[in-house]
């Protein structure tokens, strides 16, 4: 069931494309604004969660006290895989949101992992 609408600091399932072309659904984190949201008619930049923490230089640990509601899974947010979404891609809103305090430091953690810059 596609959802309507998203917002930033959203916890949601999308279909991520993996390296071997199959695809498989997964937590993101809403990084993107409202703003561009309705210029673009849907479109957002989500990054990964995941449970798996393969890259560590490019991961941050998910803490509960960060969400709104725990996750069921000890999960991590995979700094490196941003990726293009429309909302009509939302399979599932949870109603989980990170916390406006700790989204900055996911946000910084995101820059660095891919552009090597940190803001803060």
């Amino acid at each position: 069931m596609a959802v309507s609408k998203v917002s930033q600091r959203e916890i949601v399932e999308v279909p991520y494309q993996l390296p071997d072309g199959s695809i498989k659904l997964h937590m993101a984190l809403v990084l993107s604004t409202e703003k561009l949201l309705h210029a673009e008619d849907g479109m957002f930049y989500a990054v990964l969660v995941s449970s798996k923490n393969i890259n560590p230089e490019f991961t941050m640990e998910i803490k509960n006290e960060w969400l709104n509601k725990p996750l069921s899974k000890h999960s991590y947010f995979v700094t490196h895989i941003v990726t293009y979404y429309r909302t009509d891609e939302v399979v599932q809103s949870f109603g989980n949101f990170v916390k406006k305090e700790f989204f900055d430091a996911i946000m910084n953690k995101v820059i660095l992992s891919m552009f090597d810059i940190e803001l803060m």
